[in-house]
């Protein structure tokens, strides 16, 4: 799934905000249909080890959008201040 993910960065004062659009049927079949915050913050999490970004998240939002079949997350990536992470495993469900 992380393979199909769509990014935009949107450059603001302390970091960037960050847009993922996410295949619908992707999205739900890995997280059982469950459209929720705690999801959307995993995703990102795992998307952004697996670039190797070391930005803390910041006001995540998600949507599912029925019409387009994505599902769309959006939050703010603030990078001053941060200390290296430490590599997670990936979930093979993401993978």
């Amino acid at each position: 799934m992380i393979n199909s993910i769509q990014e935009r960065r949107i450059k603001i004062e302390n970091g960037y905000e960050l847009y993922l659009e996410i295949p619908e049927k992707e999205y739900l079949f890995s997280y059982d249909e469950n459209v929720s915050i705690e999801n959307a913050k995993d995703l990102l999490s795992q998307y952004l080890q697996v670039h190797q970004d070391d930005a803390r998240l910041d006001h995540v939002q998600i949507k599912h959008d029925k019409n387009n079949h994505s599902v769309n997350i959006k939050a703010n990536l603030i990078y001053e201040g941060n200390d290296h992470t430490k590599a997670k495993y990936i979930p093979d469900h993401l993978s």
